[in-house]
Formats: C-alpha cells, sequence, structure tokens
C-alpha cells in the first residue's frame, strides 16, 4: 500500500527530514511507473532515480554520521549497502520479466516499506545522538 509522508516520519534534522520526503515521493513514481506498463525506459528511468537519489540521500546522513562521531556508523553503512542490493535484484528482475504488479509490490517493499522502517529504528538512532550530544545546530526543525 502506498503511504503519503507523515510528520510521524521526521527525525528532526532539517536537511535529513526534506530527503526523507523526497524518498517518499520517488518510490511513489517508480511504483506508479512499473504499474503504468507503458514500457521498460520510463521505469528504467524510475530506477535510476531512485538509486541517484539514494546514492544523495546516504552520502549526506553518512557524512553526518560522520561529523558527529555516531558509533552506529559502520553497522548503518551495511544496511545502506544491503539497500542497494536490493535495487539490483529489482532492476535485474525487471530486465528479465519485465513490469508487473508483483515487481511493482516488490518495488515498494523495497523502497517505501524499508525507507519507514529505516527511519523508524535507524535514523532516528543517530538523531537521537546528536541530541543527546548537544549538537542541534544540525537539527533544526523542518
Amino acid at each position: 500500500m502506498l503511504r503519503d509522508w507523515s510528520d510521524i516520519y521526521l527525525v528532526g534534522i532539517a536537511e535529513i527530514d526534506r530527503q526523507h520526503q523526497g524518498f517518499f515521493i520517488a518510490a511513489h513514481r517508480l511504483y506508479e511507473e512499473i504499474l503504468d506498463r507503458e514500457g521498460k525506459s520510463a521505469v528504467v528511468e524510475a530506477m535510476t532515480f531512485m538509486r541517484e537519489y539514494a546514492e544523495q540521500h546516504f552520502q549526506t546522513e553518512e557524512a553526518f554520521m560522520r561529523r558527529h562521531d555516531y558509533p552506529g556508523l559502520k553497522e548503518h553503512l551495511r544496511l545502506h549497502a544491503r539497500f542497494f542490493r536490493h535495487l539490483d535484484e529489482l532492476d535485474n528482475d525487471l530486465m528479465i520479466f519485465g513490469p508487473s504488479q508483483d515487481l511493482a509490490d516488490r518495488a515498494l517493499d523495497i523502497t517505501q516499506d524499508w525507507l519507514i522502517d529505516h527511519i523508524a529504528d535507524e535514523d532516528m538512532l543517530y538523531s537521537l545522538h546528536v541530541k543527546a550530544g548537544g549538537s542541534l545546530e544540525d537539527a533544526a526543525p523542518v
């Protein structure tokens, strides 16, 4: 099920929160392009956009965590790498089987559902780490 952005997903770090909102938009776009089935090119374009968006977002998060000496950085990097492996699998299945409802549902699981769980579980941890350290200059409200 497509979920819209909600303030319950805010981690309290303005730049990260804006990017998370954009991630939701990218997940919706990918899902809708797969369901549209007008051709692989639109889906490939949406996949490329998702991958590029994820790369940019993860770089921002990782730089933020390094800047604040987040002790969970190494594990967080592994989670980001796992996300890209899931995208690779999705991309591979798209090339082999083409767009389908099953592929759209899997894309939603891999992108939106992963993102929601990741924000709630992992991103909130580094947000709390920064706030506990009193370094709130990067944690301004959206």
